[in-house]
């Protein structure tokens, strides 16, 4: 998961972090300073690649991807593409003494002139419409086409994908700054909203949720939390100046086999006041069951497994308290993992994720809004690397005797 990554590198991975995961000695690998990785990991506005990009044309650098589409873009004479799963030592194992790391850079330039093209994109063209041809064949007519005095529009059609339109001024640079600490789904959010001219290609905002593992026989697990993330929505859209309000939110979101946009329609200032206070009304009344000797983690496990078990899960029947004591402290319900437990896993995520989604938003529309108190009410919630795993689940609630007593709360107050 992006967000994970992006989190980790700026606020987890210090040398004392790096070393409880690690066996190997660090020191060559890591800087003296907290965070090594902090500064150099951002957040842009639009597509990464185009930033990547962009980066290798000023630069000359290499971009470490697994992402072959990035050749396609204008990278200058000596940016490259370095193929994340052509990178091997020598010996096959690492070794700080001999650090001697190797893989596949390709430079588009250089091959584009290897071929006798203007650029490598005569070929992909080329390629995507004779995918059965050989190689030297479709060198051959990439060639030939190349030197065309006209360029086709199905040519100039497949370039629009690879020519994006930045915005590169002193305010979007001032504004990416400010966007460090979102989620790559919530920075999306936020400059479709900031620049629609250039981020919104739709008439509405649209977001990408992640691919769950889940159970896809079932509702999609995102349903869980939806309500947090519509309220996300509509305080974040309510907080911009009318011109700029949109009446709905795309979200993309598995449908049995099939990824649609499900759309949002988002709420004006008096329901987003009034649903404000219902979230406020359950996180208190969810203190109150379960704070009582758990770690705050453990209280964002129990309060989204509160809301699956309060709105119920779908199309199966609701968990009993043993059940729920077993999925806890071994992360199944019966004697193994079985779908139910994987979907449930799902929903909890979606979940916690979606309180997220909603603590970023009221964020950056009322930073330091005491009547919206939003530090007070998500300001624990847990970072990805524990609330997206499972084991994280099962590490929080190894005291049975708690587990127990959480989960006779839970049914007596929910059921």
């Amino acid at each position: 998961m992006v967000s994970a990554v992006f989190e980790d590198l700026r606020s987890r991975w210090n040398k004392e972090q790096i070393r409880k995961e690690v066996d190997d000695d660090v020191s060559c690998l890591v800087a003296d300073t907290d965070y090594p990785w902090a500064e150099i990991t951002i957040m842009v506005p639009g597509e990464a690649d185009v930033e990547c990009a962009r980066v290798a044309k000023l630069t000359g650098c290499a971009v470490l991807t697994d992402d072959s589409d990035l050749l396609l873009h204008d990278l200058g004479q000596h940016g490259a593409v370095l193929f994340l799963d052509s990178v091997q030592t020598s010996s096959g194992v690492w070794d700080p003494a001999e650090p001697d790391i190797r893989g596949l850079r390709i430079c588009p330039h250089s091959l584009s002139g290897r071929l006798g093209i203007p650029s490598v994109q005569w070929f992909a063209y080329e390629l995507q419409r004779n995918a059965h041809l050989r190689f030297a064949e479709l060198a051959r007519i990439s060639k030939e086409s190349s030197k065309a005095t006209q360029l086709s529009s199905e040519y100039l059609e497949f370039l629009r994908e690879y020519q994006h339109e930045t915005a590169d001024n002193e305010v979007t640079r001032e504004a990416a700054q400010s966007m460090q600490s979102l989620d790559p789904r919530v920075s999306e959010l936020f400059w479709q909203y900031e620049l629609p001219g250039i981020y919104c290609v739709d008439e509405q905002p649209h977001v990408y949720l992640g691919i769950l593992n889940e159970d896809s026989s079932r509702r999609c697990a995102w349903e869980q939390g939806r309500t947090y993330r519509s309220l996300g929505y509509s305080f974040f859209n309510i907080s911009r100046p009318a011109a700029k309000r949109f009446p709905a939110v795309h979200e993309f979101v598995r449908r049995g086999g099939r990824i649609v946009a499900e759309e949002i329609t988002l709420s004006g200032t008096k329901t987003v006041t009034s649903d404000l206070e219902l979230v406020r009304k359950r996180l208190a009344l969810a203190h109150s069951t379960f704070d009582d000797g758990l770690a705050a983690e453990s209280f964002w496990f129990l309060f989204v497994l509160s809301d699956i078990y309060r709105d119920g899960s779908g199309t199966t029947t609701v968990p009993s308290a043993k059940e729920l004591e077993s999925f806890l402290t071994n992360g199944y319900m019966a004697q193994s993992t079985k779908w139910a437990d994987i979907h449930l896993l799902a929903q909890m995520q979606a979940g916690l994720y979606s309180l997220r989604i909603l603590k970023q938003l009221v964020d950056i529309a009322a930073p330091g809004d005491d009547l919206v108190e939003s530090s007070s009410l998500l300001a624990d919630l847990p970072p990805l690397h524990i609330m997206m795993s499972r084991q994280k689940i099962t590490q929080s609630f190894a005291n049975t005797r708690l587990v127990r007593h959480a989960i006779h709360r839970l049914i007596e107050t929910y059921g």
